[in-house]
């Protein structure tokens, strides 16, 4: 284990004592949305820590498998969510852990392939099941009989395996499902997930053969831009702008002895692994592939006000989605929410995917996961009654993101 990690781990306690110190005194730490939450920003500093530790060193921060977190821990810390799930735990195959698998699928039932983010380094974590769970239980009850949800169980780059490892797995076991004719695959991934999602397309273009694409890609906070690059570092740019806010800090992210851990030796400029490292950027790259340019396809996109990755993800929507964005509006300033610059919604125009993009008004990277996914507690609650509750009864600003999710859900799946 590195010095740099034993120093860090010293200092937590240390940095815990001056959130609670600085909240009292001073009404909180630069985090706008949750300046009056000590919980999260408590939850905040953890997750900042945990993004600061040296890549070799973060095997050690989730030291267990995703068998031992579904099958044994998480039943324990949340029963309510996995009790009668069907197929709840079983192995689909070498890559892959059912959430829920339901029984006698008909081809055209969605099966959700989620991607947990973790920088291709960290294991998934108990809040992105609780959220993902929760999700499911509030669809309605005609959508939940008809959705499976698949885990990627994917190797981590901390445990020495670099890219292409893990698109590699994903490509087998989409495949995989492909070959048993399910029609409806839906690819559901947060910060590295949503990239991998979205490099898998990329990966089947460069196929040059018939491939069946995923119908619906939905992404919370994709990491499209593997590094940081010098021009990126303008004070107008959201890296600098959201780096006293967010998880995610330049520091690390732009150090490229750290990346080298993560991509091997592939190219950091290609579509697959970074869509928007490559240099020009062209709406060309994306319109050959249907999950773009097809009304018969949808994408979901979720990203943070507040949030170092955010200019990245709104320049790709526009490339990959034609979705005006990036250029057009300000963010990160006090000028108030307004449905046309926080929310974009397309249906059914030729040569386009159906698209629903917000941008979650202060939000910080990952937001959904891991500072909504107190929403299985209602869940949990309705669940014991055995009333389970409407994505309706959920508070629309707390759970900003679960709500619009689960809404398009209601309506798209």
């Amino acid at each position: 284990m590195k010095l740099s990690t034993v120093i860090l781990a010293l200092k937590l306690p240390a940095d815990f004592l001056i959130v609670i110190l600085r909240y009292f005194i001073f009404g909180g730490i630069k985090a706008r949305k949750y300046r009056r939450s000590l919980s999260k920003l408590l939850k905040l500093t953890l997750y900042r820590f945990a993004l600061s530790v040296p890549i070799q060193d973060t095997k050690w921060l989730s030291p267990y498998s995703n068998d031992f977190l579904v099958k044994r821990a998480f039943p324990i810390v949340a029963p309510l969510l996995v009790k009668d799930l069907p197929g709840y735990g079983e192995r689909y195959d070498a890559n892959s852990i059912w959430l829920v698998k339901q029984p006698n699928r008909s081809p055209d039932d969605p099966v959700i392939i989620y991607l947990h983010g973790g920088g291709f380094f960290l294991q998934t974590m108990p809040q992105q099941l609780k959220f993902i769970l929760s999700t499911y239980h509030l669809l309605t009850p005609e959508k939940k009989k008809k959705t499976s949800i698949l885990l990627l169980d994917y190797k981590l780059a901390s445990r020495g395996y670099t890219f292409p490892t893990q698109m590699l797995q994903l490509d087998q076991t989409y495949e995989r499902l492909v070959q048993e004719n399910n029609k409806n695959i839906v690819l559901m991934g947060d910060s590295a997930g949503g990239n991998m999602a979205v490099g898998l397309t990329q990966f089947f273009q460069a196929k040059e053969e018939p491939v069946q694409y995923p119908s619906k890609l939905i992404l919370f906070s994709p990491w499209m831009k593997l590094a940081p690059l010098p021009y990126d570092m303008t004070e107008s740019s959201s890296w600098k702008q959201c780096e006293d806010y967010d998880l995610i800090h330049h520091s690390k992210f732009g150090d490229i002895s750290q990346l080298a851990l993560i991509i091997g030796k592939k190219d950091p400029f290609s579509l697959i692994w970074s869509p928007m490292g490559k240099n020009p950027r062209q709406r060309s790259d994306w319109e050959t592939i249907p999950s773009y340019s097809d009304p018969n396809y949808d994408v979901f996109v979720l990203v943070g006000e507040d949030e170092s990755f955010r200019d990245d993800v709104l320049e790709w929507a526009k490339y990959a989605l034609d979705v005006p964005f990036h250029g057009t509006h300000s963010y990160g300033t006090e000028k108030g929410y307004t449905e046309e610059r926080y929310s974009f919604v397309r249906r059914n125009q030729p040569g386009k995917a159906n698209v629903n993009l917000h941008v979650e008004p202060q939000g910080l990277h990952d937001a959904i996961l891991f500072f909504e996914d107190t929403v299985h507690k209602q869940v949990g609650a309705g669940l014991k009654k055995g009333k389970p509750i409407t994505v309706e009864e959920i508070d629309q600003k707390e759970y900003f993101g679960v709500y619009r999710l689960v809404k398009y859900l209601n309506e798209r799946l």
